[in-house]
């Protein structure tokens, strides 16, 4: 797939909205697992009158959320198209805009940066995180998620790089696409730009682990059985980078 291609696949409110509900239990649960994650710190840290700053809308699913929560919510994104889909929401206004050259708010009670690091340029990524930080209110907090380097669901989609593999794996699975992911960091990694942004870690969390062909076939089983591997595994410090997604909840130090 050709870096034009993805990038439209990326901008394809339609195509995000459905991974939510994909046919395939096991791939539908690890974007529901997330989501849940997101949506259950959202309820927490988010009240009606909140000051929240989105970056990455995508299909707009946690734009809405917030919106229901009564937050008032800047939403950025380098895609208007994104933005389109969420203009209107109560208590929403949107940005087109870079974040990595700039917020342009320094008192947000909220951000969230739910899978974008990954969409970021490697050189960048550390100052997207400078600019999420410095757009908190001390005592802000920041809910941040992104996959990590080495999981199984990376792994296996880099493959489709090579025509011929991505040729055999549509046979098998009906579709299959390469991710158009170009920053992919380690937990190491990506704490030690966490460090950098003088942000605190409150609480981590990874979860999401994905075997092609149990996924694709295991049907319920399946899905049931790689979610208990899951679970063993996060446990497991030499294997835990294979589990896909690794989330944050950070926390801005409050001024003396």
């Amino acid at each position: 797939m050709t870096d034009i291609a993805i990038r439209a696949r990326q901008e394809d409110i339609a195509f995000q909205e459905r991974l939510y509900n994909d046919p395939n239990p096991t791939r539908r649960g690890l974007h529901r697992a997330r989501r849940e994650w997101i949506e259950n710190h959202l309820r927490f840290h988010v009240a009606a009158g909140s000051k929240v700053i989105e970056v990455g809308v995508g299909c707009g699913v946690f734009t809405r959320f917030l919106s229901d929560l009564g937050a008032s919510t800047i939403a950025v994104d380098i895609n208007q198209s994104f933005l389109d889909g969420v203009a209107g929401l109560r208590g929403v206004s949107v940005r087109n805009a870079d974040a990595t050259q700039g917020l342009g708010c320094e008192d947000r009670d909220l951000a969230l940066c739910s899978e974008v690091l990954e969409h970021v340029p490697p050189s960048q990524s550390q100052e997207m995180l400078m600019q999420l930080a410095k757009a908190l209110r001390p005592g802000g907090t920041l809910i941040l998620t992104t996959p990590q380097r080495f999981a199984t669901v990376e792994l296996v989609a880099r493959l489709f790089k090579f025509r011929p593999v991505l040729a055999v794996a549509r046979m098998i699975y009906g579709t299959a696409e390469e991710l158009g992911h170009t920053n992919l960091l380690t937990r190491r990694e990506l704490k030690r730009q966490i460090f950098k942004t003088g942000l605190q870690i409150k609480e981590e969390r990874i979860f999401g682990f994905y075997l092609p062909v149990l996924a694709e076939f295991g049907g319920g089983i399946g899905a049931r059985v790689l979610k208990y591997a899951g679970q063993v595994i996060s446990r497991i410090p030499i294997v835990r980078g294979l589990i896909w997604t690794q989330a944050y909840v950070l926390s801005k130090p409050t001024q003396s």
